[in-house]
């Protein structure tokens, strides 16, 4: 299989099951009997665990031909850790296996964007084109198991996940041709702490944990927020829908809207889009309101995102990126998402739905790194 559909397939596949765990994994542990704390510390503490799977992981799949593999073995993973929530309902299994699920899981994420920058290196793939089938399958799962949970209740959350893992464990060992491959100076890798010595690259850490951690609340208390408040399970589904839909359009619209957009550029409309998105949504409960912010989760995570992206693949030596990416997950992404969820968890019983304007508070520091960062080079010794 070429690359093209091999990557379309397996994000696909990826991304169904997030796109049943991101909105609702919340109300699944709320309908086992854990307290809004406990959903926060659950949560956060799997942010945390992501952190280390993708900096424990990702420093085995330095070589490009490593990176297929270890997949395989994280997806049978995953599926084992989810069905671990069989055994039991209970505070402590629950957290186990939440490390568990964390640790392995996830980290499929940077490495499947490890693989889909490989090949556009390889065979000048776009990035944007391709990623945009994971985020159609975002929608197909997040919209079907909010109709699933009316008809069949949460319990079916769990059941749903890990049927789409055994059909992700079967469409990762697809073969690819051709296969990512390393290719000469890349044999040797700049270390994490040569780049976390870096200014600039600490400054473009700061950015990206600043954007992509306003979103704990959103992912951990939404649904629960607007479940409290009278929304049907498939009115929630639909707004969370709704934010993958334009994220798509933003994907597939990439290359030719925003090629020659700098990443700096990208991620200054990432956060000015994040304030206001977080400040409507901590204001109201009007769905005319609510859609339209919604819509800016093109800007909030795939402007950031891609902006991310730009930054690797333009700033950084070859040989950085792979290292320049895990950071950018296990820092940019999970450690910021795990610090900010179990701060919500906090929050969220004493403010309800005024955490979310705490977020938007949380991205304006974002703003004068952002400066920072156009006025910074990125200078790596040789190797």
């Amino acid at each position: 299989m070429s690359p093209y559909p091999w990557l379309a397939l397996n994000l696909s596949a990826i991304y169904l099951v997030l796109g049943i765990f991101s909105p609702f994994w919340g109300v699944w542990l709320e309908s086992v009997g854990l307290q809004s704390e406990q959903i926060g510390l659950l949560l956060g503490i799997g942010f945390a665990m992501r952190l280390c799977g993708s900096l424990v992981i990702m420093r085995q799949a330095k070589r490009a031909e490593r990176l297929i593999p270890i997949a395989r073995l994280l997806v049978w993973g995953g599926l084992l850790s989810f069905a671990g929530f069989y055994l039991s309902s209970q505070f402590w299994v629950v957290l186990l296996f939440t490390l568990l699920i964390n640790f392995v899981y996830p980290t499929l994420l940077p490495l499947s964007d490890a693989v889909a920058a490989r090949m556009v290196i390889q065979v000048n793939l776009d990035y944007g084109n391709v990623r945009l089938w994971g985020s159609a399958a975002f929608i197909v799962g997040a919209t079907l198991i909010g109709f699933v949970i009316e008809h069949l209740g949460p319990a079916w959350i769990l059941h749903c996940i890990v049927l789409c893992l055994l059909l992700a464990g079967f469409c990762i060992h697809a073969p690819m041709s051709p296969a990512p491959r390393t290719i000469g100076e890349e044999n040797e890798s700049h270390g994490y702490g040569m780049l976390l010595r870096n200014k600039a690259f600490l400054n473009f850490l700061g950015i990206e944990a600043l954007i992509f951690g306003s979103h704990a609340a959103y992912n951990s208390f939404s649904a629960i927020y607007w479940h409290s408040q009278g929304f049907a399970a498939s009115t929630i589904s639909v707004l969370w829908t709704t934010g993958v839909v334009f994220e798509i359009i933003m994907f597939a619209a990439s290359r030719r809207l925003l090629a020659n957009w700098s990443p700096e550029r990208l991620l200054c409309w990432a956060a000015i889009g994040a304030v206001i998105r977080w400040v409507t949504i901590g204001t109201t409960l009007d769905l005319w309101l609510l859609f339209p912010a919604q819509a800016l989760h093109a800007f909030t995570y795939t402007l950031a995102h891609l902006g991310a992206m730009r930054y690797l693949a333009q700033r950084l030596p070859r040989e950085a990126i792979i290292s320049g990416q895990t950071l950018y997950s296990a820092i940019g992404q999970s450690l910021s998402l795990a610090l900010f969820t179990v701060l919500s968890g906090i929050m969220y019983r004493h403010m309800q739905q005024d955490v979310f304007l705490v977020m938007a508070v949380i991205v304006l520091p974002a703003f004068y790194l952002i400066w920072r960062v156009r006025h910074t080079a990125v200078a790596l010794p040789a190797q």
